[in-house]
């Protein structure tokens, strides 16, 4: 398993309209690519920033979504989202409630 975790500092003014396009342009494609596990999306509404954790199986399938990726980021950037930070790799510890 494969996680990227990223921060921004969210642009309240267009956050309405970024969470639109998420839905109507980057969503269905993540949801679509091969590998993909889950997207968590945590905000602290005090300080603004907004926390993004995507899951895949392995990295060679996070890298080969790379390209969509880098499309979403420089749309996040355009709509005054500044990135804050970002960790990537191979997940340490996975855990799930008993079966």
């Amino acid at each position: 398993m494969y996680t990227i975790v990223e921060r921004r500092k969210v642009n309240p003014e267009r956050l309405q309209e970024t969470s639109q396009r998420a839905e109507s342009d980057f969503f269905p494609k993540l949801r679509a690519a091969d590998g993909f596990t889950g997207f968590y999306l945590v905000p602290d509404e005090v300080q603004g920033i907004y926390t993004a954790i995507v899951v895949w199986a392995s990295k060679a399938q996070a890298d080969a979504f790379e390209a969509e990726s880098s499309a979403w980021q420089r749309t996040l950037e355009e709509h005054g989202h500044a990135h804050q930070s970002a960790n990537r790799g191979e997940t340490v510890v996975h855990l799930e409630p008993p079966r």
